[in-house]
C-alpha cells in the first residue's frame, strides 16, 4: 500500500511556500535597495534599463534560494544542540526495522532513525524530502506501547509521504530565527529595565543615562518590531498549512497501521506528558507530532548569558519608603507605567498555535475508527 499526497495539503503548501518566498523577497529588496544607495552616492551606477530588470531578478532569485537553504538546512536548528545518535540496524524496541517497514508500505524514501536522550516523549522529522531522518526520544520509546509506537512513527512517514517536509522545515526555520530575535528582545528589556531603575532610584541618574536609555531603547524598539513581524509571518504560515499538514498525517498513520485507535492512544500519552503550559513558539515543536519543544536544558552545557548572570530581574515595586524627586517618580511609575506595561507583555506573550488542538486530533481520528 502506498500513500499519495493529499491534494489539500499540496494546495496549502504551495500558498505557504508562496508566503515564505514572498517574506525573503522582502527582506534581500530592503538590503539591495539600501545597497544601490549607499554605492550611488559614490557616483557609480547601472543604467536604469539593464539595473533595475537585473536587479528585481536577482532578488526573486535570491529570495527562491534563501527558501531552498531553509528547506535543506532549517532543521538543524530545531535539534542542531541535540545530541543524536543514529541506529544502522534495529535500535532500542526495533525503531530502525519499524521506520523501514512503514516507510516500504508508504512508497518512500526510508528514512534515518536517530535517538535523543532527553526523558520528554517527543519524534519529528528533519532533514530533507530525499533523505529524511525520523528523531525520536528516549522518553518517547519508554512511555508508549508497540501499537502507539507504530502509530508515531507511522504519523512521521505520512508527513514525508506527503511531502510537507520541505515547506515545514523552511517555516521551522523562520520560528528559529523568531526565537532568536525574542532572546535579544528579552535581553536589552532586562538591561533597559535595570538602567531605568538606577536612573530613577538615584535622582540625577536619570538624567546621566538618558542618551544610552535612548540607544537601548530603539534598539529594543527596532528588535521588537522586527520579531513581532516575523511572528506575523509565521502565525499566518502555520494557519495556512500546520492544522491540515497534522489531519493529513493522523489520517496516512491510521491506513498504514490499520488501527486509527493506537494513532488517537498514541496522542493522548503524549498530550497527557506534555507541558500544559508553553508560551514559546520553539522550531522543534513546529515540527514535531505534537507542540512539545524538545529544548537543549540548562544543565547541558550551556553557558548562562551575562545579561542575567550580572543583571537582576526588574523589580517593579521600589523603596517602600522613597523621599524627594525618586517619591514622585517611584508612584508613577508603580501606580500609572507598570500595569500598562504590564497589560502590554501579557498581549505580547502571545503565540501562534503550531499545531491543532489534540483533543480535536483524537476526535477525528475516533470518528475515522468507528467508520
Amino acid at each position: 500500500m502506498s500513500l499519495s499526497p493529499n491534494r489539500q495539503l499540496q494546495v496549502r503548501i504551495a500558498g505557504t511556500l508562496a508566503l515564505v518566498v514572498g517574506v525573503n523577497v522582502v527582506v534581500l529588496s530592503i538590503l539591495v535597495w539600501s545597497g544601490l544607495h549607499v554605492v550611488s552616492a559614490s557616483g557609480w551606477s547601472l543604467p536604469t534599463e539593464v539595473g533595475f530588470p537585473l536587479t528585481v531578478g536577482a532578488v526573486l532569485l535570491g529570495g527562491v534560494g534563501l527558501v531552498a537553504l531553509q528547506g535543506r538546512y532549517g532543521s538543524r536548528k530545531a535539534v542542531g544542540r541535540l545530541s543524536l545518535n543514529e541506529f544502522d540496524r534495529s535500535g532500542p524496541r526495533n525503531v530502525t526495522g519499524r521506520v523501514r517497514r512503514l516507510a516500504t508500505q508508504a512508497d518512500v524514501p526510508t528514512p534515518s532513525v536517530a535517538v535523543a536522550d532527553r526523558a520528554e516523549p517527543g519524534c519529528l522529522t528533519v532533514g530533507t524530502q530525499r533523505s529524511p531522518t525520523i528523531v525520536v526520544t528516549t522518553g518517547l520509546l519508554k512511555q508508549l506501547d508497540d501499537d502507539e509506537l507504530d502509530a508515531a512513527l507511522a504519523h512521521e512517514v505520512a508527513h514525508i509521504a506527503n511531502r510537507d517536509l520541505p515547506v515545514a522545515t523552511a517555516v521551522a526555520a523562520t520560528v528559529a530565527l523568531g526565537d532568536q530575535l525574542f532572546e535579544r528582545e528579552r535581553l536589552l528589556r532586562r538591561v533597559l529595565g535595570n538602567m531605568v531603575m538606577i536612573g530613577l532610584f538615584t535622582g540625577i541618574g536619570i538624567f546621566i543615562l538618558a542618551i544610552p536609555i535612548l540607544v537601548l531603547g530603539l534598539a529594543y524598539l527596532v528588535v521588537s518590531l522586527v520579531a513581532r513581524g516575523l511572528l506575523g509571518v509565521n502565525a499566518i504560515a502555520l494557519g495556512l498549512f500546520s492544522r491540515t499538514r497534522e489531519y493529513a498525517a493522523d489520517r496516512g498513520a491510521s491506513q498504514l497501521t490499520g488501527d486509527p485507535s493506537a494513532v488517537a492512544g498514541a496522542l493522548e500519552t503524549l498530550e497527557d506528558e506534555r507541558p500544559k503550559r508553553d508560551a514559546r513558539l520553539h522550531a522543534s515543536a513546529t515540527l514535531g507530532i505534537v507542540p512539545r519543544p524538545l529544548l537543549v536544558e540548562e544543565d547541558d552545557d550551556d553557558e548562562e548569558h551575562w545579561v542575567e548572570r550580572y543583571l537582576p530581574a526588574v523589580s517593579i515595586e521600589g523603596p517602600e519608603d522613597p523621599s524627594g524627586l525618586n517619591r514622585g517618580l517611584v508612584w508613577l511609575y508603580a501606580r500609572l507605567v507598570s500595569p500598562v506595561i504590564a497589560e502590554v507583555r501579557r498581549m505580547l506573550r502571545w503565540r501562534p498555535s503550531t499545531h491543532p488542538a489534540t483533543e480535536t486530533r483524537i476526535d477525528q481520528l475516533r470518528a475515522l475508527e468507528q467508520d
